[in-house]
Parts: structure tokens; C-alpha cells; sequence
């Protein structure tokens, strides 16, 4: 699903990270309520006006940008749970815990967008902790992140009130839980598999905080950046868990992550990401041994439609055969708009028999699908050529993509509205070489 301006601004604003957005210059786009508030700044003093760098001390925005390209901070690209500072409006320097990543627009870099999480509480409680146990617990009380102390059982002997809200329960229904009982399956049964996960299962900083779920009271998991510090009270080991609901934030990176691998005007997924799965499936076949095939789907008359109606009929028929393929394939099935007029359908466990079963129950359907592309006038019929290829051990991905794209111009040859596989031209036409392009 993809999600509308108006949801998308909504979620800028309610996020509780400050985000900020800028292009390759450094030039700010994005600079959502939380960053204002972060900074001291309003959008209008930022938007088009301030630099990126001008919001970090002297030389740490060059810095961070040599990070994000290296492999050593989550991977070249992102930059995860780094700690730095930057500066505020009256100049005070704020610590912060920023996360960010290239945005990349045809494999290349336009801009970063950052999340920027104030962590001056949780400095100022670490600093509160050593100094005094009452002071520590006024800290916790009125901390935005939730506190969970638990002992060397694993019982939980101490929450703030910011807990109790992220999980949903009352502090007396904490007190005396097992923390392992907040703590998913899914990362195994035993502690030590949780530290371990902790430590190695998630992106971590130097610091060690690292990214996973905990169970709310109703059983729902939820995203958190979780650190742990332990310390030693009364000769009794103490482990003190600082979480921060990280929903939000979440919600916003799988957008961009969604709006990175679609097609803004078909909504299926684009070139690139369909690069990404097929070698995905190439090495699953590879792996288990099983078939799996694709088809390259050319709408017949496309340039003719576009010189008739224009380019907005151009547009419908696009979405029209999005629509069928959506339709008609299964859930395990992947659809993509490879470029111009040309489709992608990529379907595991399938061999070339089954695929053209497959191909011929879309053609059909979309050769019926009512195209009107002048409102209130006579329909247009809407045909289209599928070529289907059947992966072979021996093929690459370009050799998989070749063999569909002749077997597509095989179908436009033979009168177009068909479909026909590579494997057929193999054994059938292998003395009829195919020559010609027909739109």
C-alpha cells in the first residue's frame, strides 16, 4: 500500500525523532516538528536557507558524511546509532544519537535523510546513576524513555511510568514479571540467546544499543532501541534496560524503503528491485534444485496509443495491465514495471509450462479489461505479448532476461496478443532466426 502526502506529513509530525532531509549540497528539504523543537529552529528558517553542516560543530558534518560512506557504520550507504552533537539555535551543543542513509535515486546518491534522537536525558541520568540512587529514581521518573531494572533472575525490580505506558501494563503487574516474559520468541528461548541476539542480531553502535521488539501486554510486538547497563547495589547485580519506542520511525523508514523499490505511477515493484529478487531466486533454484521462470509482458500499439489519446490514455493502459497482474498472480508471485511499456513477472516454483498458463490466463484478462481511453467513446482493444523464459543452471540473469525478451519479440512477430516461451523457440524455430522488432 502506498501511503498518501497527507498520511506521509502526518507521520513527519508525529514522529518524536527530529528528521531532517538534505540534497547532495547540503541544501535542507525536510525538517519536520520534533527537529524544531530539537533545534530551536522553525521550518521557514531552515527550508532552502541553511546548510546541513551549519547544524553540526565545526568539521563533524564532513565526518558523518565520510561515515555513511564507508562499510564500518551499518554498511556503506546508512549510518546507524552514531553518537555525535549537534548545535542548537543559541548555540548550546546538544548530544544525540542520529541514524541516517543515502536516498538514491537510479543507483545514484541525491540527497540523506536522518532521524536525530535527543539523548541528552539518558546522558544526564548515566551521569545521575553514579552519583546518587534518589536522585536516579526523580530522573527516571520523568524520563521520556522507559526504565526497566531487573536482578540476576531476570525479575523485574523497578519501572517508570514511561514503561507502564509502552507496554500497557501497571507498575504493579511489572513488579515481580520476569523481563524475559516482555522478550518475543522469535529471539530465542533462553537469555543468552537474547544477549546474544542483542549484541549480534541487530545494528548496534559503539555503544551498544541495539534495535529489536518487545511484547506489549496485549501481545503485540514493538519496535524499540533497547541499551542495557549493569552495576552492582548492596553486593547484588543490577541490570538497568533503557527503551525507546521507535514505531514511529520504523513506519517512516519501511515508506521510504517501499517508495525506493516501486513505481510511482503502476505501483508495482521498479527495474532495480526486480534485479535484486531474481538473483534472490536464482540462488534459491540453484540451492534447492526447483524451476522457476519470468515473462517480459510489451503492451501491442503502445506508441500508437500515446500518438492517438496521448500520453494520459498512455498512462491508463499502463495501469490497466498493473491492475490484471495484480490480480492474477499468486501471492508468492513478484510484478514489476521494467521500463517504458515493459512488464516483469517473476514466479518461483514454476516452470515454463505452468508460467504459460499463467501468461495466458493475463493476456486473456487483460485483452478483456474495457480500455476507454476517450471517456463515453467506443472501448480500444488492449492486447499484449508475453515471452517466457525458464531458468537453466547454466543461464545468468541476463541470459534469463535475453531469452524472455526473444521469445516477447518472437509473439510480436507471429501477430502479436500471444505468448510464447523461449523454450519452444529452442526446440521449434531453431532454423528460423528471429528477425525484426514490432511494436
Amino acid at each position: 500500500m502506498r501511503l498518501t502526502q497527507g498520511l506521509y506529513k502526518k507521520l513527519l509530525q508525529i514522529c518524536p525523532e527530529g528528521v531532517i532531509g538534505n540534497d547532495r549540497k547540503g541544501n535542507i528539504f525536510v525538517f519536520n516538528e520534533s527537529a524544531e523543537r530539537l533545534l530551536g529552529y522553525t521550518q521557514g528558517e531552515v527550508l532552502g536557507k541553511l546548510n546541513v553542516a551549519s547544524l553540526y560543530p565545526a568539521g563533524v558534518a564532513r565526518g558523518i558524511k565520510a561515515k555513511i560512506s564507508s562499510e564500518e557504520f551499518g554498511g556503506r550507504g546508512q549510518l546507524i546509532g552514531f553518537e555525535t552533537e549537534v548545535l542548537h539555535k543559541d548555540g548550546r551543543k546538544i548530544p544525540i544519537r542520529l541514524s541516517c542513509a543515502m536516498i538514491l535515486e537510479d543507483g545514484k546518491e541525491v540527497g540523506v535523510i536522518g532521524f536525530f534522537s535527543d539523548i541528552s536525558a539518558r546522558k544526564a541520568l548515566e551521569r545521575q546513576f553514579r552519583e546518587s540512587e534518589e536522585q536516579f529514581r526523580g530522573i527516571v521518573e520523568t524520563a521520556s524513555d522507559a526504565i526497566i531494572s531487573f536482578d540476576a533472575d531476570r525479575t523485574i525490580v523497578m519501572t517508570n511510568l514511561a514503561a507502564e505506558e509502552l507496554l500497557g501494563y501497571h507498575r504493579d503487574e511489572l513488579a515481580g514479571l520476569s523481563f524475559q516474559q516482555l522478550i518475543p520468541s522469535k529471539y530465542g528461548t533462553t537469555w543468552e540467546q537474547f544477549e546474544h541476539y542483542a549484541a549480534f542480531g541487530s545494528p548496534l553502535s559503539a555503544k551498544g544499543h541495539a534495535e529489536l521488539s518487545l511484547l506489549h501486554v496485549t501481545g503485540k510486538e514493538i519496535p524499540v532501541q533497547l541499551a542495557m547497563a549493569e552495576k552492582e547495589s548492596s553486593g547484588k547485580r543490577i541490570v538497568t534496560a533503557i527503551i525507546r519506542d521507535i514505531s514511529a520511525r520504523k513506519a517512516l523508514e519501511e515508506e521510504l524503503r517501499i517508495q525506493s523499490i516501486t513505481d510511482h505511477l503502476t505501483r508495482l515493484y521498479n527495474r532495480r528491485h526486480f534485479h535484486s529478487l531474481a538473483q534472490k531466486e536464482m540462488d534459491r533454484s540453484r540451492r534447492t534444485k526447483s524451476p522457476f521462470s519470468l515473462f517480459l509482458i510489451d503492451i501491442d500499439g503502445f506508441k500508437a496509443i500515446n500518438d492517438t489519446y496521448g500520453h494520459t490514455a498512455g498512462d491508463m493502459a499502463l495501469q490497466i495491465v498493473a491492475a490484471q497482474m495484480m490480480k492474477n498472480f499468486r501471492t508468492m508471485d513478484s510484478c514489476f514495471r521494467y521500463g517504458g511499456e515493459e512488464f516483469m513477472a517473476l514466479l518461483p516454483e514454476t516452470d515454463s509450462a505452468g508460467a504459460m498458463v499463467a501468461a495466458e490466463r493475463l493476456r486473456n484478462r487483460i485483452s478483456e479489461t474495457d480500455f476507454l481511453p476517450v471517456p463515453g467513446d467506443k472501448p480500444v482493444r488492449l492486447t499484449v505479448s508475453i515471452g517466457i523464459s525458464e531458468y537453466h543452471e547454466d543461464c545468468t540473469l541476463d541470459d534469463l532476461v535475453r531469452f524472455a525478451d526473444l521469445a516477447m519479440y518472437a509473439a510480436k512477430n507471429a501477430g502479436r496478443n500471444r505468448s510464447i516461451s523461449y523454450d519452444y523457440i529452442r526446440t521449434r524455430l531453431i532454423h528460423h532466426p528471429l528477425t525484426g522488432e514490432t511494436s
